[in-house]
This record gives C-alpha cells, structure tokens and sequence, in this order.
C-alpha cells in the first residue's frame, strides 16, 4: 500500500486527538486512555484493509508526539505579560522622576513570564508599545489584545531616569506554580482611583434663613427658600495614594419683581448667596476601576446677600438723584467662614466619563454677629439672622480620568 494511502487516517486521527492532548493539561490520565483507544482503532481498520500497519504504527507515533507538544492556550484566550499593572498617579511620578503624562508603572513581575524573560522588573514604566503611547492600564491591555501567540513586540521602558527598549514575545503561558519576581513580594492589585477630573455640580439644601423669609413676606414678596439649588463645578487632581486637591465652589439666586401697593411703580427683592474653597478628597476603586468612593472636605467661604429695592419707573439721562429720581434701595449682607465634609461615590460610565453623588453637611461660620448694608457700610439694626448649616445633597459629572 502507497503511503500516501495512510493520510486520511492520520488526518481522521490527528483531529481527534488535538482536543484529547488539549485536554490532557487538566486531566492527563483520561486523555492518555483515550489516545490510546482511538489509536488501536485506526491501527485495527488499517489492518482490515490490508495497509502495512507497522508502517502506519510509526506514523501515528510520530504524529502523536507532535500533537502533545502543541502551545498551551490561555484558559480566558488571552496572551499574557506575565506581570502586574498600576495606573501612575503624580506622587509615583515624582519619586520616580518620571517627566511624562502617559506610561503605565510594573508593580510586580511573574518568574519564568513573559516579561520576565524579556528583562522587564519591577518598578520599569511602560512607556510605549510597539512605538505607541500607553496612556494607562487598559490602553496598553487592548494593545496587547491586538497580537497573537508567538508575536514579539518592542516595548520602550523608563527606568532608573533612564529610557531602554525591551524586546517581548508572547510565548504560551508558563506552568501553573511559578514564584514571584525576587524583585519583590507581588500583593494584591491595587485598583486605580483615576488621575483626576472635574465637571459641573448641583448641591441640594434648605435654605434657612427665616429672618429674611418674614422681611420678604412683610415686603409683598412670596419667597420659597425651602429646597434651593446651588449651581456650580470643581475640579481636582491626585496627587498620590488616591488623595485629590483642587477646588470648587456654587451660587444660587432668586429674584421676584412685582407691583408696589399703590400701584405706582414696582418693587423687587434679588437673592444671592455662594460659597466656594480648597477640596481634599480621599478616593478608593472598590471592586472595579468603575466605582470609586469618596470621602472629601471643602474648606473656604461665602456669602449671602439680599437686595430690595423700588422705584416708579420714571428713569431718564437727565435725572437728579434728589430731584427726579423715586428709587429706593437696601442690601444687606454676611460673609462666613466654609466647612463641607462628605461622603459618596463616583460611578464611571466610560474610560472619561462618569456621574458622582455625596451627602454632605455645609458649617458656615460668620464673622461676628451683625449683618452690614453693603451699599453704605451700616450694622444693619433689629436683628441678627443665623447663617444656615443644613445637610447638602451633591449631584456631579465628572469629566476625567
């Protein structure tokens, strides 16, 4: 018989086997049984047909040895580095010397990994891959996804204030069992909070302010100062081990105009009140990159001020302030010290993009007991409203990483 008459079965042979050897890296004995099986069969009906089975014998022998020595696949289909990541925040940066805004730092490396014996140890920042810029973590994960077993890439590394290249290949996983790097014990992943990021914010809180509720009311007005929104942003950036400093601040303001009693002009009351400082957050991946929790301090001040003011409406160029003009005025005013501690969360919709939420408690602290008219610098007499303290309610965007 023609050798060439014996490769439809090594073929048929072959392809059951390839699963059987795959197998055989969680459960050897069973697979060792069966490829045995399945080679006496073909063995067997090779012999019914009148093939030189000794032949045939040596073939799949040899075939089998090719076959057991097949790559490893990774388990989740994905190639490996062989190493641990961290995103870099400023303080890591700054220690390390590093002048960039992009790279990723190597917290740990796998003995016998790819990186391993690609001469990559802990402590390197990975710079680029293949000649493009790693901005973090799971940018350089999605460029590694992008290449196959056995491709090698160049990989530019910062170390020691030095920038080297480093050659890596993607070989099939080492066994299970390899030891840590002697570089240092390899812990936990520590998840990344992000670099830093800001956006717009809504604060929710009673304003309670009942002195100038009853002088609004005496005066015709009808204020709703229960439940009012403050509208402003913020901004931060970490500074190392997950703590953020920036700043921010938000205003609010009401106005009504309406007809005097008389009839006889109109009369209006504007309301603004604001406060602002320095913020200092402590922020924490928990589970995930994607939500991050947050425990964060405002320190600063503000201000609230009403206006009321009337007039008939007679305005003109040519107008004397003692003769022609009937307009009536008064702002009364209070400065006071900030403080805002809060609790909450960032939950990330995108890479950039995320919504946040706290709870918090503002403390205003005012500077003495009076309020003044802003207008001409007098104690305003007949009483001496509290600046409010109430919980807070914040609701953000935050644009970032």
């Amino acid at each position: 018989m023609k050798k060439t008459a014996l490769y439809p079965a090594i073929i048929l042979s072959g392809i059951i086997w390839g699963p059987l050897v795959l197998q055989a890296q969680t459960d050897s004995t069973l697979a060792e049984k069966q490829l045995k099986k399945v080679n006496q069969q073909v063995l067997e009906e090779l012999e019914k047909s009148g093939a030189d089975v000794e032949e045939a014998r040596q073939q799949l022998q040899s075939l089998q040895v090719s076959l057991e020595t097949l790559p490893e696949v990774p388990a989740d289909g994905k190639l490996q580095f062989g190493l641990y990541l961290e995103d870099l925040d400023f303080q890591e940066a700054y220690e390390r010397h590093y002048p960039y805004n992009y790279g990723v730092l190597v917290s740990g490396v796998v003995t016998g990994g790819n990186a391993d014996r690609a001469g990559i140890v802990k402590g390197d920042i990975i710079m680029e891959f293949d000649g493009e810029k790693v901005r973090y973590e799971d940018h350089l994960i999605s460029l590694r996804d992008t290449k196959s077993l056995g491709d090698t890439v160049t990989l530019t590394i910062f170390r020691n204030e030095n920038i080297i290249k480093r050659t890596l290949t993607f070989n099939p996983p080492a066994p299970k069992g390899y030891e840590e790097h002697a570089g240092g014990k390899v812990g936990k992943k520590r998840l990344s909070p992000g670099y830093g990021g800001g956006g717009p914010m809504l604060v929710l809180t009673n304003f309670k302010f009942p002195e100038i509720s009853r002088m609004l009311t005496n005066n015709g007005f009808n204020p709703n100062l229960d439940l009012v929104a403050f509208v402003g942003g913020f901004g931060m950036g970490n500074v190392g081990k997950g703590l953020f400093i920036g700043g921010g601040g938000a205003g609010y303001s009401s106005s009504q105009q309406i007809p005097k009693d008389n009839g006889n002009g109109y009369k209006r009351y504007q309301l603004d009140s604001g406060f602002g400082g320095v913020m200092v957050h402590k922020k924490r991946a928990l589970f995930s990159k994607k939500f991050v929790l947050d425990a964060g301090l405002l320190l600063g001040g503000g201000s609230t001020k009403v206006t009321v003011s009337s007039t008939d409406g007679d305005f003109s160029w040519n107008s004397q302030i003692e003769n022609n003009i009937q307009s009536e005025s008064f702002s009364y005013e209070k400065n006071y010290l900030v403080v805002q501690p809060s609790l909450g969360a960032l939950v990330r919709v995108t890479d950039w993009f995320g919504l946040n939420g706290s709870v918090g408690y503002l403390a205003t602290f005012p500077q003495g007991s009076d309020w003044k008219e802003s207008n001409f610098d007098f104690v305003v007499k007949d009483g001496r409203p509290d600046v409010f303290n109430d919980v807070t309610y914040t609701l953000g965007i935050w644009f970032g990483y």
